[in-house]
Parts: structure tokens; sequence; C-alpha cells
């Protein structure tokens, strides 16, 4: 057996950094890589509710600091990686998952709604995933980005959400383009591609839609449209984050990895 490789999944001592980790795909991915043997830096721009995630981190057994991050934000995003270096080190595996996904009427969307997503969505991952790569590269240890991007970005699955499904199609090039080139440095950068997945943003944003007299639908909703005829968890979200974190995966960069009961093969 190949050195290292004699527990795959464990990330033992790793320090990782979560965008999004207030609640959700979140939460569940700070969860299930602490359980895993990982430090974590839970970071959100709730910055209370992050802190409520490395206490749940800290009472199951793991190490963990909450903060609050504006990725939008270029000193925010430094700062975040900052407290990582401070706390644990430095950074060894990045999982960016923080997002907004309003959901507008193409042509009613003002510009102001449309710069709004893409200033989190797709500034912030630049921002976010450009300076953990300066990081890892700077120490010279290799290193695991995992972007949590969508099935939007690859087809259009409800209504009402241009921004997001151009928002997440740039992310997921980001993380081909950013394999492509990390990857000398021993760093593998991959994208999850959530299909529809039960979380209170989910929540959250049909129940603002009906407020103001969207209607629900889409591909996704009709009848046999997801093979498995399921909705996924955030832990379902949080395992495939970890496969492509951890040792398992040591010869995969640059995919995009789907998790969505198989609605893209239908």
């Amino acid at each position: 057996m190949t050195e290292g490789l004699e527990n795959p999944f464990r990330l033992d001592g790793k320090v990782v950094v979560v965008t999004g980790a207030a609640r959700g795909i979140g939460r569940s991915v700070a969860q299930i890589f602490s359980a895993a043997g990982a430090r974590i830096v839970a970071a959100d721009i709730l910055a209370e509710a992050a802190a409520e995630t490395a206490a749940l981190v800290s009472a199951a057994g793991g190490e963990a600091v909450g903060i609050g991050a504006d990725i939008s934000d270029e000193a925010s995003v430094k700062a975040m990686f900052d407290q990582a270096e401070a706390s644990f080190g430095g950074t060894d595996i990045l999982v960016h998952s923080a997002a907004i996904f309003p959901k507008y009427a193409l042509l009613d969307m003002t510009v102001e709604q449309w710069d709004k997503i893409h200033a989190v969505n797709m500034r912030g991952s630049f921002l976010t995933v450009r300076e953990a790569l300066r990081r890892m590269i700077a120490a010279q240890k290799g290193g695991a980005i995992v972007a949590v991007s969508s099935v939007s970005g690859e087809r259009a699955v409800v209504f009402h959400n241009a921004a997001y499904n151009a928002s997440k199609a740039g992310l997921t090039n980001l993380t081909r383009t950013s394999a492509l080139e990390a990857g000398k440095h021993g760093i593998r950068v991959n994208a999850v591609l959530p299909g529809g997945t039960a979380t209170e943003g989910a929540k959250e944003a049909t129940a603002d839609m009906r407020s103001r007299g969207l209607e629900i639908g889409g591909p996704i909703t009709i009848p046999g449209r997801v093979p498995l005829g399921m909705m996924g968890q955030p832990e379902d979200i949080a395992h495939a984050c970890l496969f492509l974190a951890s040792p398992a995966a040591r010869a995969i960069t640059g995919q995009a990895l789907a998790v969505d009961g198989g609605f893209l093969v239908s």
C-alpha cells in the first residue's frame, strides 16, 4: 500500500478553512471534517452563527474557531486566512461553501441585484481561492481546495435563477483553471455540484419567492427528473467534499462532482 493511504479519508492535524460555515452545507462540512481529525476555522458573514458552529465542533471533541468574514471584501478574506495562521499555523485545506442565491425574474432583475449576487458568488470566490492558493504556495506543503458550486452552473434547474446560474458556471470554471495552474505546487482544486439540497437557505429563498408572487418550478421539479427520487441533505455534500479533500482523492484535480441524485443525467 502507498505510504500515507492506510486511512485515506482521515485529515488528522490538517487545518481546514470553511466559508459559509454558519449553517447548512458549511456547518456539516465543519462537523464532518472535524470528525475526520481536522482543525476547523469556521468562517461566515454571520459571525455569531459561525461561532456556534465552532462551539458544536468543540463540544464534540474537535478543535475549532469561529470568525466573521465577508468574502466579497478583500481585506476580510485576508484577515480570515491570517486568523487560520494565528490559531493553527496555516491553511492546508479550503472548503469554499459561502454563496447567496436570491431569485429574481430575469426581465425584472436590476443591475444592483445582479451585482450583489456576483460580488459574493464570483468576486468572493476569486478572492477566497486566490488567497488560499497564495498561502498554500508560500507554505510549500501542497494542499486541497474544494469549491461548493452547483448543478445550476451546468443546467437551468429552476426558474428565476439567472444570476446565480451564471455565478456558479463561473465558479466551476474557476475551479478548473485554478487546478491547472496550481498542480505544479502539489495543490488540488475540485468542485462539488449539489443538486436540490434541504438547507435553511434554500427554504428561505423559496419563502422569499412566494412572498413576491413568483412561481416555484423548473426542470428539477418535474416528476422523474431526479432518478434517485430524493433531495440531498447537507451531509451528502459534506461527505463528497471530504472525499475530494482527503488523500483518497490524491490523483484527482480539476473535476466537478455532481451530488444531485442523478439530475444531470436525466
